[in-house]
């Protein structure tokens, strides 16, 4: 792999647990330390590396940012510092366009995560000292394991730096300091799959026989040429990459053209791109092709050197006949689609859409009757604690039913208070419990929602405190001089509430109770609140019932009566807040949204004062159905399992009637006979 990749020959090369991400992990930890760093924050997996150096301390840091969709500046940067940088974006196509502005005779390491541009473009290893990236990346086959090299300014590093007190699997050193050769001569930290190894050995092996790295970038520029004339002929398409001499050759990223609506039409691109992509993926021409969480709606398309020309070029015409039959546009004649076909799994090159029709095309009805609660909605939204897991374990049946969204395409969010960390550390936690969430997109949670809002109240130079564990607030907005722990804090403007896990709930609440009175005594006024977590409890084991972290404020307001304190001012950015549904609806692009939850104060009240219906399902809190629900909280169905949305028990056409306003009334559909029109009116005890 080091001789096809052209590595030199002073470099060492090692293999790694944990795919890329594990050798860019290791890399971060061993090495940096002694120098401030600069971090280019490019895409999310850069922003995932500033936040673990942060969140580690590895070193201080300096962070540069950017718009969406382009590099960095690379003016003004310290040669005494180190470097961290992504070198392809794979998630919004975005690469630094050049390395020349790293200075051959610089002080600092450079630690270049390749993520997929290793065997996709050109490395400079006289500008990089560390490069990490994974097996299945550009060659395609079994993930797992990633690799890391070093060059000599990095082994003097790590030789000069010593010992380190770091977890043995990401250890690069021996106990004693000294670098540790056996794995850089072959020797693994963990045994790797010998499936995997025959894999790469067989795609390395493809690789030598197609010509080396010089024939795999030509596959790429090919590769590249047809994606790129086809975006210059389509009106309504363009790269999510602003900048041309940043974009990825080998990670399509693409958005619709908004400019292309007609007069007084919607903006509506997540909508759309969503049916296009159900198109594809019920057709089988293509799978997997979401844009990642945080871009534009569009497409993400893998043009690396084991992907055919031809078969992008069929692609191409599959994009333009979803396009064409999710939004009716107006595209070339010649690449109009009257009738596709469909792959069968044997089929080993991609099948192009059929121009002729293959058979009479059968109309159907124009308001087809809904069979299943499912399909009355756009997309369907899951609370998570307590809907589709219970402590760090999947609920009975969760995992089929985002597997079976998976397979039908119908998008769903997951719609949580959790705020123990980014989306990207919610979503790993939720995949651990067995959940198969294809990408981090799917993941709406109340931190990711209140960052914008505290990231305002930073930039405006208040002193923010946080009610959680510091790895979360990291995790969640990174660091920051004026964001410190509120159980240490001695004063603050704003206090904002995450997840309770990782601090002393009662000595936390004492301090900031007293912090609140000493800034009443001294200016009159009290701090503000962002509740990110806005639970005031949530089920623990065995049916138990546990207080949540947003407990504090009327804890707070409580303590603080004595001293005729006015109420405190509280945003709530979770739920049963508005901000996290407006963030819903905006990402799925409609309003016809189900929100399925365990909680009426929080999922179901936040949903129906949003606007939207709401599913009330008893298998967490509301378990036994005995929680308070009135008029403007009663949910529009209740259901024993989430497999009432699909199996037709939950008659769609009782969406008309209205619950009666009588308190503790709600509508429960008949699960014994789902085929005849009938509802039980009950007490919800």
């Amino acid at each position: 792999m080091a001789s096809l990749l052209e590595l030199p020959d002073n470099w060492l090369c090692g293999i790694v647990p944990g795919s890329g991400t594990g050798a860019c992990s290791m890399a971060l930890q061993n090495l940096l330390g002694p120098s401030p760093v600069e971090t280019f924050l490019s895409d999310s997996f850069s922003q995932y590396w500033a936040n673990e150096i942060d969140g580690l301390a590895l070193a201080p840091q300096r962070r540069h940012v950017c718009a969406f969709g382009d590099f960095p500046s690379t003016s003004g940067i310290d040669p005494n510092h180190d470097i961290v940088l992504v070198l392809n974006g794979t998630s919004n196509g975005v690469c630094p366009p050049d390395l020349e502005w790293i200075l051959p005779d610089r002080a600092g390491l450079v630690i270049a995560d390749a993520v997929s541009a290793a065997f996709t473009r050109h490395i400079d290893f006289d500008r990089i000292d560390v490069l990490c990236w994974s097996w299945q990346k550009a060659l395609g086959g079994e993930g797992g394991h990633g690799m890391i090299a070093l060059s000599p300014r990095a082994q003097a590093r790590l030789r000069v730096g010593g010992r380190k007190p770091v977890a043995r699997l990401m250890r690069l050193h021996n106990a004693n300091g000294s670098i540790n050769k056996a794995f850089f001569g072959g020797r693994t930290i963990s045994t790797p799959s010998m499936f995997a190894v025959e894999d790469i050995h067989s795609a390395l092996d493809w690789a030598e026989a197609c010509g080396g790295l010089p024939a795999l970038l030509k596959r790429v520029a090919s590769n590249y040429a047809v994606m790129a004339d086809w975006v210059d002929s389509t009106p309504w398409i363009d790269w999510t990459c602003t900048n041309p001499v940043a974009r990825s050759t080998c990670s399509i990223t693409l958005q619709l053209v908004r400019e292309q609506l007609a007069a007084g039409e919607k903006e509506d691109d997540g909508r759309t791109v969503a049916e296009m992509i159900r198109l594809l993926e019920v057709e089988g021409a293509a799978f997997d092709i979401w844009s990642y969480g945080d871009a534009p709606p569009g497409f993400r398309i893998w043009a690396g050197p084991t992907i055919e020309a031809d078969d992008l070029g069929i692609l191409c015409k599959w994009l333009a006949w979803a396009y064409s039959e999710a939004r009716g546009a107006s595209i070339p004649s010649e690449a109009r689609v009257v009738r596709h076909g469909c792959f069968t799994p044997s089929q080993a090159r991609a099948v192009e859409p059929r121009t002729e029709t293959a058979c009479p095309l059968t109309v159907a009805p124009e308001s087809p009757t809904p069979q299943t609660l499912a399909d009355c909605y756009d997309a369907i939204l899951f609370d998570a604690t307590g809907v589709l897991i219970s402590e760090n374990e999947a609920l009975p049946g969760a995992a089929d039913i985002l597997a079976r969204l998976n397979m039908s395409g119908q998008p769903y969010y997951i719609v949580t208070n959790i705020s123990s960390g980014s989306v990207e550390t919610i979503c790993a936690r939720l995949c651990g419990a067995g959940l198969p969430i294809p990408a981090v997109d799917r993941i709406v949670s109340a931190g990711g929602v209140a960052r914008r809002r505290v990231l305002e109240e930073l930039g405006a130079g208040r002193l923010v405190s946080y009610v959680g564990s510091a790895h979360a607030a990291h995790d969640i907005f990174g660091r920051h001089p004026n964001l410190h722990c509120a159980d240490t804090a001695e004063t603050f403007d704003t206090l904002v509430v995450l997840d309770d896990g990782g601090f002393d709930f009662k000595r936390a609440a004492d301090h900031i109770l007293s912090t609140f009175q000493r800034r009443l005594i001294e200016t009159g006024e009290m701090p503000r609140m962002i509740a990110a977590n806005a639970d005031i409890i949530y089920p623990g084991k065995n049916g138990s019932l546990v207080f949540g972290p947003s407990i504090i404020g009327p804890m707070l307001q409580a303590g603080l009566a004595p001293f005729e304190a006015p109420p405190i001012s509280v945003e709530i950015m979770g739920k049963p807040g508005r901000a996290i549904f407006e963030e819903c609806i905006a990402r799925a692009g409609t309003d016809r949204l189900l929100m399925v939850g365990d909680q009426v104060d929080t999922d179901i009240r936040g949903a129906k004062a949003a606007g939207l219906d709401a599913l009330l399902v008893t298998t967490g809190l509301n378990n036994r159905g005995q929680l308070r629900q009135d008029q403007n909280g009663a949910p529009d169905y209740v259901a024993k399992s989430l497999s009432q949305i699909f199996d037709g028990s939950l008659c769609p056409h009782l969406r008309s009637a209205k619950h009666s306003s009588t308190t503790n009334q709600v509508w429960v559909a008949s699960s014994d006979n789902c085929g005849e029109d009938k509802a039980h009116l009950g007490e919800s005890g």
